[in-house]
């Protein structure tokens, strides 16, 4: 019986550490993350959020039916626009929610949009809109104020003259701008909140040759009567980006309102770098920030900071960053499905195939046939073309040509030397850097001699200390504290989960073969319980420092039987009183010392 419970207790607890150490060793985030969603999400789908659905259709294709029949399917912009990205990933027909989508855009109103003309010299010229029935005269002065001879039509003078302001009735129309004697550039400016932004379209033409403007101002609006919708236009505005949408009618109002304060939580970077190719340093900064917070806390917004840089290589801090804050289930933030299965689409995106999609026509992979997934922008600016029968994820797109990468000094930074760190900045990716250089953004290159009093102690100078760290008195750069690795190491030590192991399975061997090994034992027991107890063979116990006895042959007496009429009762001893009891018993303890 003890046998049996001993094996018992012994395979549970086998089975229990195998358990543990397979979990630990094997499992790595995404496994778990993956095995966390899928049991909170399969066969759950009618009782999670909207947004619950659609990261989840979109991270491992699950409620795809439950999304396309929410009510704020085609009623709500950003949800909408969400749902869009997610369900043409599964191959689901949305060209009824792409029109609803573009019915919603709406003009903007607090932009002003300028018309401005350079030349060399002072000149003449004409700008005709609409039909080409309306022309304005325009003259350009030597100091290159500008004024008007006729018409004036949908144009009016800015400022001190030098530009042209474009009346909300000529939005839309293509302003046809041609002068006389000289060459001549004409380009849009627009304006908000005093800031002035140039278009990156410059036309250029020669005396007598014609240049064409045209204002499109546009943004996303829930109603006709109410204003823009910040949040809404960035969805919208990228999602209909992917899809093949012209996009740049949207892109003067996102950066031009991305400054307001109000607008801060909605990481508009992530969208205008997926849009425009620009803004990658202030969204790696954004995300240092709020990777540096400990324990994390935004774990929506460190995804869709994260997810412009889906096939870029996760950095060791961010992977670090992320696995210590992720729950015991697997998940992220006390298990919230929206957050995780964005987290994973945003970092460790699986293909069709690996989620078990039913999708019809499952194309070939772009990364797996040698192309690079990448925004559109960015194909286009690095000379690519987009390979339309490739797949990528969702706002990604397929193209023949690696990107390129601007030059440290267009990124803001300084390159710093091989004998160099970048101090208090980011090192980031730069086509000019060579090898054992870094390109250091908004922040300082300096010979690692130049070790701050912090540096010195082997200390890290940040704006916030890691978990495992401590803040410490060690003195920083102005705006950083010292922080300092714990002096107790919190790694965790398998050793002992092997030697457990070990001891387990040399036990259940022994109970298995226990009848093979019962000879050995006995005979094992039996030579090291003599040795013990000092016991020869053929003789007693030895005193020590003493030569053996000779013995004396003695002869053996008979033993007389009596008949058992003559046999006497056996006697039982008596028992010897309490206290002559303990007498005996402490005076062969003290014999046995």
């Amino acid at each position: 019986m003890k046998k049996s419970a001993l094996f018992g207790v012994l395979f549970i607890l086998l089975i229990f550490t195998l358990t543990f150490t397979i979990a630990e060793e094997n499992d790595s985030i995404e496994d778990s993350a993956y095995a966390c969603l899928e049991s909170k999400v399969k066969g759950n789908c009618d009782s999670l959020s909207v947004e619950e659905k659609i990261f989840s259709l979109l991270a491992i294709g699950e409620c795809k039916s439950e999304v396309l029949a929410d009510s704020n399917y085609k009623s709500d912009i950003k949800l909408t626009a969400q749902a869009i990205m997610a369900l043409d990933r599964m191959g689901a027909n949305t060209d009824e929610a792409e029109e609803w989508l573009l019915s919603k855009n709406t003009t903007t109103e607090n932009i002003i949009w300028l018309l401005q003309i350079a030349t060399d010299e002072g000149t003449t010229c004409s700008i005709n809109y609409e039909d080409l029935s309306t022309t304005i005269n325009i003259i350009i002065n030597e100091d290159e104020t500008l004024s008007f001879s006729g018409e004036k039509g949908c144009l009016s003078l800015y400022g001190e003259g030098y530009s042209l302001r474009i009346g909300q009735n000529c939005y839309g129309k293509e302003l046809s701008i041609s002068c006389v004697g000289d060459d001549f550039l004409t380009t849009l400016l627009y304006k908000y909140a005093g800031t002035t932004y140039v278009s990156e379209k410059t036309s250029s033409a020669s005396a007598g040759g014609t240049t064409t403007e045209q204002v499109n101002s546009l943004c996303f609006s829930n109603n006709d009567n109410d204003p823009c919708d910040y949040e809404d236009s960035l969805w919208a505005s990228v999602v209909l980006n992917s899809l093949g949408y012209e996009s740049s009618a949207y892109i003067p109002y996102l950066i031009t309102m991305m400054n307001d304060p109000n607008n801060y939580p909605y990481i508009p970077e992530a969208f205008l770098y997926l849009l425009t190719n620009q803004f990658r340093n202030d969204l790696l900064s954004k995300q240092d920030a709020l990777l540096s917070k400990q324990p994390l806390e935004d774990f929506y917004d460190i995804a869709l900071a994260l997810y412009p840089f889906q096939y870029e290589d996760l950095s060791q801090k961010t992977a670090d960053a992320l696995k210590e804050s992720q729950g015991n289930d697997g998940c992220w933030n006390s298990g919230n499905v929206r957050d995780t299965a964005f987290l994973l689409y945003s970092i460790w995106p699986r293909s069709l195939r690996d989620i078990g999609a039913d999708v019809e026509d499952d194309g070939v992979d772009c990364e797996s046939a040698g192309y690079y997934c990448m925004s559109a922008m960015s194909c286009q600016e690095a000379g690519g073309n987009v390979l339309t029968d490739y797949d990528c994820s969702a706002l990604f797109k397929c193209c023949d040509t690696e990107q390129t990468l601007d030059s440290c000094e267009d990124q803001g930074g300084e390159i710093c030397d091989s004998n160099e760190i970048c101090s208090g900045g980011t090192s980031v990716s730069a086509s000019n850097v060579e090898y054992g250089e870094i390109c250091c953004v908004d922040g300082t290159c300096k010979s690692p001699s130049q070790k701050t009093e912090c540096e010195d102690y082997d200390g890290s100078c940040r704006t916030t200390c890691y978990s495992d760290e401590e803040e410490s008195y060690y003195s920083c750069d102005a705006g950083e504290i010292c922080c300092i690795e714990k002096t107790i190491s919190e790694k965790k030590s398998y050793v002992w989960v092997w030697i457990l192991l070990v001891l387990i399975f040399l036990v259940i061997m022994g109970i298995v073969f226990k009848d093979r090994l019962r000879p050995l034992l006995l005979k094992l027991k039996s030579k090291f319980g003599k040795g013990k107890s000092g016991i020869k063979k053929g003789g007693g116990p030895r005193r020590p420092g003493f030569p053996p006895v000779s013995r004396v042959p003695q002869r053996r007496v008979q033993r007389r039987i009596l008949p058992p009429a003559q046999r006497r009762p056996a006697r039982r001893p008596s028992a010897r009183p309490k206290g002559e009891m303990d007498d005996v018993l402490k005076k062969l303890k003290e014999m046995s010392k």
